[in-house]
């Protein structure tokens, strides 16, 4: 049978199958060149760059945080990231010494024992866990960090000893670590960072942006065996360093805050803590700021040992229910109390109420009040502090005696719209505007005021506000009735230390006039000269403020807070500090009692290290401190003339004519009417002396007591002309039992009993 010849248009109709075929495969590789060159172009460019080129970052320098005369509080060092290339390796020869091919067991035996020892190495010298650094470098990649912020001499033993052991793939790259210079000072307000150098509290995190600076990078080219290329092949980018920070915190004004803060915690064993502001009413500049019990910043997610408050919460608590209390105490620890806590301010805030009302024109100077004791207020007895009553009084009375009646009264005339317009004026209602995170604002009274609202709103409850709102609203009304905002951060500078960005005084806005302010000056100094704020007085400075007692919700708890806002000098106000106990369990929690002499001993320390000049008036001349001059030498009566000159004393041991020894010592201060001893041809004991107890006693018996043990008095605490009977010492330092040398000055606190809660 003869075969078929293929027609033409079979012919034709093979040709267009083969054409169409040829041109379907067309499509399909066009296609798939258009998917992987331009749909998958971005991966496939990443993934070969990731295969010939090792990206390494450096970590920028975080910049300084220094205070306001430039001392160093924060700074970064710098230190090593540990690295290792686990591809690297797992590089092992895949023949022997004698040339044979080792079999692919053997590899991957040789292979986990080059992981094995890298992990030991690594955990043994960095104190990590063994198994966890093992998962790391057998990991399929050609980076892992094994380990930041390690210090250089240790990182370089690291690459040493690899060396030594044949390990590859070993590596580092410059890091950076802070550094906090005290430990837990000002914790709230610098924060702390995060394990990749962030910000994530306080100052630390509102300038993590000015702080961080920008990372460099290291780009290394690879050949096709994973090794580096040369040096030409090598891109660097440097890092950019972050830029520092000029607080305006003062270092001494802080020490003496905390200190003082401290030993209220101390002393009252307040079970929520206590916390503090000296502020510059003038400029808003924040000089300290803090809360006790703080942390080390350092070590921010452990609770220290000192923090009783917080531990004794702990105890019976275990897994799940431990760790949430445990990380709710940290982040109580952590809380900048004095932005971030609202309360209701009680009696500081009859300062409000008083200059709104003067400034307003609804009551004057010459105004007067009669308190009973109680006041009807749409049906509701509201009782004043003093339930006996005040009897008559002028409106600067009204605020010496804290009456809750007379504000009351006061907040009548006023009225609801008034009240709530300077209330907004004085920035009750609004955020201060201070550059820290976390800022909290109070709750004002919801809906339209009442009657009532208004009545116990003179007096400071019902509604709340943060410590710092209250500070600043009691500062415009001394500082010439100016509402500042409070700051934090003076300058920004650059790594040279040249300046960037200044913060100037923002005045928001006049609250009252200057006369309002100078009265209201006045008023607030008498309080502390007559009133309810007495224990703040310290000798040869004008100190005015106002204390408070707030009773904590629920009102029948018992629980209070002690407060108080002090200013001074009120001769030219210049600075204020507000000081806040909260749950003091002591038997009286007065805010007279516990925070005004808490207020007073830190003005007695800041005032003069921040430059201002005491002024003795004639009544205290007996606090006036002379410096001892030296005496030895002269005759008696030389040496006798000299003392009454400086308004000292002396008295004589020995029968010589002329002075061979004295107590005490050349330069030591001494309160005028002090006597030195002079020692006429007699040797003077050289013993220690043992500090005897005088809390509890009276100024005179405190007094005779230390000069029956060769010891000498500064007297600090109540004004002399208002030393009563009920005047007695509440602190002393040295403390009793410490063992001094003979003519030594100790320091005692006198305070009168407050019996009220005022």
């Amino acid at each position: 049978m003869t075969q078929k010849k293929p027609t033409k248009s079979m012919k034709n109709r093979l040709t267009v199958l083969i054409l169409l075929l040829v041109f379907v495969v067309f499509l399909i590789i066009a296609g798939r060149l258009v998917w992987l060159q331009v749909v998958r172009y971005d991966e496939f460019v990443e993934r070969a760059a990731d295969n010939q080129t090792a990206d390494m970052i450096i970590t920028p320098k975080r910049g300084t945080i220094y205070d306001r005369n430039r001392t160093e509080l924060v700074s970064s060092a710098t230190t090593q990231e540990v690295c290792v290339d686990p591809s690297r390796l797992s590089e092992v020869s895949k023949t022997d010494k004698s040339g044979n091919k080792k079999s692919d067991s053997q590899i991957a035996k040789e292979k986990a024992q080059n992981q094995a020892r890298a992990a030991q190495l690594l955990s043994e010298k960095l104190e990590l866990d063994y198994e966890e650094v093992l998962k790391k470098v057998q990991k399929d990649t050609k980076y892992v960090r094994i380990a930041r912020q390690v210090e250089t001499t240790l990182a370089n033993e690291i690459l040493a000893e690899a060396k030594e052991l044949g390990l590859k793939g070993f590596s580092t790259v410059e890091d950076s670590k802070r550094y906090y210079r005290y430990g837990s000072f000002a914790s709230q307000l610098l924060g702390f960072t995060g394990a990749d150098g962030q910000g994530l509290s306080g100052v630390e995190y509102a300038y993590d942006d000015v702080l961080k600076g920008t990372a460099g990078r290291i780009v290394k080219a690879r050949n096709a065996l994973g090794t580096d290329m040369p040096y030409d092949y090598e891109k660097y980018v440097p890092a950019e360093d972050g830029d520092s920070i000029v607080l305006t915190i003062d270092e001494g004004v802080q020490h003496y805050l905390e200190k003082h803060l401290e030993n209220a915690l101390e002393d009252t064993d307040a079970k929520k803590g206590v916390c503090g502001i000296v502020m510059n009413i003038k400029t808003g500049e924040v000089l300290g700021m803090a809360t006790k019990p703080d942390f080390d910043l350092g070590d921010p997610y452990t609770i220290p040992e000192e923090a009783k408050i917080n531990l004794a919460e702990l105890e019976g608590l275990t897994g799940e229910e431990y760790k949430q209390e445990y990380s709710n105490q940290l982040y109580s620890l952590w809380k900048n109390k004095t932005i971030n806590y609202t309360y209701e301010p009680g009696s500081t805030f009859k300062v409000f109420t008083v200059s709104s009302a003067l400034e307003s024109g609804v009551v004057t100077d010459a105004s007067t009040f009669s308190c009973s004791g109680v006041k009807i207020v749409d049906k509701w007895d509201i009782h004043c502090w003093n339930r006996a009553g005040h009897g008559s009084q002028t409106l600067a009375q009204t605020l010496q005696n804290s009456c809750n009646v007379a504000m009351m009264d006061i907040s009548a005339s006023l009225g609801t719209d008034l009240f709530e317009q300077f209330f907004q004026a004085f920035g009750l209602r609004e955020k201060s505007g201070i550059d820290l995170p976390g800022e909290e604002v109070g709750v004002y009274f919801e809906g339209k005021m009442n009657e009532v609202d208004l009545a116990t709103g003179s007096f400071g409850q019902n509604f709340t506000v943060t410590p710092l709102q209250e500070l600043g609203m009691v500062s415009a009304v001394c500082n010439g009735g100016n509402l500042v905002t409070p700051y934090v951060v003076k300058e920004i500078v650059d790594s040279e230390g040249n300046i960037k960005k200044t913060t100037e005084t923002n005045v928001r806005r006049q609250v009252v006039s200057a006369e309002t302010s100078e009265l209201m000056c006045q008023y607030l100094q008498w309080v502390v000269d007559k009133g309810t704020g007495q224990n703040a007085y310290v000798a040869g400075y004008r100190v005015g403020g106002k204390t408070a007692t707030t009773e904590k919700l629920p009102k029948n708890s018992r629980n209070r807070i002690a407060s108080f806002i002090g200013v001074a000098p009120m001769d030219d106000p210049t600075y204020a500090v507000i000081v806040l106990i909260d749950e003091p369990q002591t038997a009286n929690r007065g805010g007279g009692a516990l925070a005004a002499p808490v207020v007073g001993r830190i003005f007695t320390d800041i005032l003069p290290y921040l430059g201002v000049e005491a002024v003795y008036s004639d009544e205290e001349q007996d606090r006036k401190e002379v410096s001892v001059p030296s005496l030895i030498g002269m005759t008696r009566e030389e040496a006798e003339a000299k003392l009454e000159e400086l308004d000292l004393d002396c008295r004589f041991k020995g029968d010589g004519d002329t002075v061979t020894d004295q107590l005490p010592v050349e330069g030591v201060s001494l309160q005028a009417g002090s006597s030195v001893v002079l020692y006429c041809d007699e040797e003077r004991s050289t013993e220690k002396v043992t500090v005897p107890n005088v809390k509890g006693l009276t100024p005179s018996a405190a007094r005779d007591t230390l000069e029956s043990y060769g010891l000498y008095m500064k007297q600090n605490g109540v004004a002399s002309s208002r030393v009563t009977g009920a005047t007695a010492s509440i602190n002393q330092s040295p403390n009793e039992g410490a063992a001094v040398a003979p003519g030594s000055v100790v320091t005692v606190e006198f305070s009168n009993t407050v019996t009220s809660e005022e």
